[in-house]
Formats: structure tokens, C-alpha cells, sequence
């Protein structure tokens, strides 16, 4: 039985929980297409193997979410899913053929986008039925995950440049392994605080159909999905036109740090600024900035100009993932939230960055990295027109806007 259960110490752990296991995340996943470069994987081979991952996160998130959601022991369903991501991505280091990598980075994938999209999903859930309005809300949690991402992250470009990426494998397994104590150490209520309706059980064709059904959510959904600026092909390619321009390794891994501790201020306050705002017009802002983000390389491409402008992210980052989260539970029942969130954060993020990889490992191999930022303010524009057409906004969601 966990020990620690008064509000204060379920809201310590909870922090410290997306702390470790966006640390994890953090100790690798920057540096993944550095490391397939060194061994020698060319552009078509690193997308393929991004383009293949996204496919696995599609066919398996939905199924994740609703296991998630119907499971009597959700403790278990985070556990083995951190056991099975800490198995497949600690033993990339040790390969070098791309048919291996290529299944254990498959097999990461599986697991790996549904997992995180579900324990932002439980912090949110927290956080709405907290009774502390002002000092709990999703942003206040889930920046401690940005924290956790941008010190490791900066210590990991630090100890891939030192000592190699094995060492980044051990410290990612090391991170996993705390997250699975603090899972440990948290009461079991929290894992019932999801507003579910017991005995009202969703299919996945049913849950699509919610999301379909009303315009504004989808609009917004294929908006948000098509320029992920995490998971784009342009993301995949960074860190390798950063080094191609003189950046080492430990100043991209500064770069992805301050971009992740940018993202406190912002998660802090990001849930406010989108009630008072409205969350079409944040949208709709934040498609214009990264616009003009990737527009700002492809002028001036330069390694200060990529570093800036890469750190950026974290605004833009921030207000996507907030204003995602918020449109699915304040349009859909409660007890498909988990469902729904893989369903658009990870199976429709995933469609898009499949698309986007496809295109950025072809122009990369054929035309170089610079003409990558020219796909990404592509999609952007394309993005921007899919908001601007979703039309109002539900009365579900009038209501959280002051």
C-alpha cells in the first residue's frame, strides 16, 4: 500500500512523477538521429524508421487509451508500459544494423506515445477535480515534466559529447526506474479520479465518431496534428542541420533544454491565458508563430538563427498541447478522455508526422536540410486555414472561456 496519501504528498509525487518520466525521455529522444547518423543510417533510413514508429503508435493508441480507461488496475498498464519502453530503447545503443533497430525502435513506439499521452491525461484529470483552482491546474503539473526534459536533456548533450550514447542509454534506464518507485508510491485514488461512469463501456468506432461528429474538435484536431512542431520531419532533422552548421552536440542539447525550461512560464500560466483569450484564437496565434519560425530559417539559415528559433518551440509547444487536452475533456464524456487523447495526440499526431518524415527524409537526401523548414511552414499555412474553418467554438468550451 503506498505510504504517502494526504493531498500535498499525492500532489509532490504526481510532479515528480512527469518530472522522471519526461527526464527519461529526454536523456535519448533528442539525440536519437544523431546517434543513426553516427552508425551510418541515411535520410530514407531515418525516416523510415520515425515513419514506422508513428505507424505503430496509430494502430496501437486508441487500443492503449481504452485499456487505460477500462482497466481496474491503471497502476499496472503505466508499470509495464515503462518496463517495455526501458527494454526496447535502452538496447538500440548496443545495434547497429537497421532491420534491429528499426523493430526495437517499432516496439518503443507501440508503447511510448500512448504512455505519455495517458499520464498527461491523469494529471489533468487531478487537476480539474482538485479544489485548489488557483494553484493546480494541468500546466502547473505537467511543466514539471518540461523541467525534468530540459535539465536532462542539457546533461545529456553534455554526456553524449563526453562519453558516448551508451551513457545516455544507462542514465534513460536509471529515470525509468525511479518513475516505476514514484508509480509505486502513489495512492490508488489517483487513478480513479478520471470521472469515469462505471459500466459505460465505449467502443473505438464510437469514440471516433465523437470526435468526427463535432467540427470544431476535428477541425482542430487535423489542424493541431498536421504541424506538430515535436514531431515533425523537420524535429527529426534538426539536431543533424545543427551539427552540419557547427553546433556540437552539447550546444543541441542546450538548445532542446531551453527550450524545455521555456515551457515553464508558459505551462504555468497557459491554462488562464486560454480561458481569457479563447482557445481558437490561441490556436490560431500560434500557427502564425511557427510560421513565421520556419520561415525565419529558411532566410536566414544559420546556426544562431536554428538555435533561437529551435528554443522558440517551447511556445508554441506549450499552447498546442494544453489546448489539445482542453478540447477533449471539456467536449467528450469523462470516461473516454484517455481514449480520445491517444486517438488525436498520438494516432493523428502520428498520420502527421508519417507525412511530414516522408517528405523531410526525401528532401533532405535530395535537396538538403535547409528546404525542410519550407515543408514545415507549409504545413503550417495548412494548418491555419483548417483552424480559421472550424467554426465556433462548443458551448462546452464557452463555458471554461471567461
Amino acid at each position: 500500500m503506498p505510504l504517502l496519501t494526504t493531498p500535498r504528498s499525492v500532489k509532490f509525487l504526481l510532479r515528480l512523477y512527469l518530472l522522471l518520466i519526461f527526464a527519461a525521455l529526454g536523456m535519448m529522444i533528442s539525440f536519437m538521429s544523431l546517434h543513426y547518423d553516427h552508425i551510418g543510417f541515411n535520410g530514407i533510413q531515418i525516416s523510415t524508421i520515425m515513419i514506422v514508429g508513428s505507424a505503430a503508435s496509430i494502430l496501437v493508441a486508441p487500443r492503449y487509451g481504452l485499456i487505460f480507461d477500462r482497466s481496474t488496475n491503471k497502476r499496472s498498464v503505466l508499470i509495464v508500459s515503462l518496463l517495455i519502453m526501458a527494454i526496447s530503447l535502452g538496447s538500440i545503443n548496443w545495434l547497429k544494423p537497421f532491420l534491429p533497430v528499426l523493430l526495437l525502435w517499432t516496439i518503443y513506439r507501440f508503447v511510448q506515445g500512448p504512455f505519455y499521452a495517458t499520464s498527461e491525461n491523469l494529471s489533468f484529470s487531478v487537476a480539474s477535480r482538485s479544489t485548489d483552482k488557483k494553484g493546480v491546474t494541468f500546466g502547473a503539473f505537467r511543466m514539471w515534466g518540461s523541467i525534468g526534459y530540459g535539465l536532462s536533456t542539457l546533461m545529456a548533450g553534455w554526456i553524449y559529447q563526453k562519453y558516448g550514447f551508451a551513457y545516455n542509454s544507462a542514465g534513460f534506464m536509471v529515470f525509468v526506474a525511479l518513475s516505476i518507485v514514484v508509480l509505486l508510491l502513489l495512492p490508488g485514488s489517483v487513478f480513479d479520479m478520471t470521472g469515469e461512469k462505471k459500466g459505460n463501456v465505449h467502443k473505438l468506432s464510437s469514440v471516433l465518431k465523437m470526435v468526427v461528429s463535432n467540427r470544431f474538435l476535428w477541425f482542430m484536431a487535423l489542424a493541431l496534428s498536421i504541424s506538430d512542431p515535436v514531431q515533425d520531419g523537420l524535429r527529426s532533422f534538426e539536431p543533424i542541420y545543427m551539427q552540419n552548421l557547427g553546433l556540437e552536440a552539447g550546444m543541441i542539447g542546450l538548445a532542446n533544454s531551453l527550450s524545455a525550461l521555456g515551457e515553464v512560464p508558459f505551462m504555468f500560466f497557459a491554462d488562464r491565458v486560454i480561458r481569457k483569450v479563447g482557445i481558437k484564437q490561441v490556436i490560431v496565434i500560434v500557427f502564425l508563430f511557427d510560421l513565421i519560425r520556419r520561415l525565419m530559417v529558411w532566410f536566414f539559415p544559420f546556426a544562431e538563427v536554428v538555435f533561437v528559433t529551435s528554443i522558440l518551440t517551447s511556445a508554441s509547444f506549450t499552447f498546442r498541447l494544453i489546448s489539445s487536452i482542453m478540447l477533449v475533456n471539456h467536449i467528450l464524456p469523462k470516461d473516454v478522455t484517455s481514449t480520445a487523447n491517444a486517438l488525436i495526440g498520438v494516432t493523428m499526431f502520428g498520420a502527421g508526422n508519417m507525412l511530414s518524415n516522408a517528405i523531410s527524409g526525401f528532401v533532405y537526401d535530395n535537396f538538403g536540410n535547409r528546404e525542410i523548414y519550407l515543408i514545415g511552414a507549409s504545413l503550417c499555412v495548412i494548418s491555419l486555414i483548417l483552424a480559421l474553418s472550424a467554426g465556433h467554438p462548443p458551448d462546452e468550451l464557452k463555458k471554461v472561456e471567461q
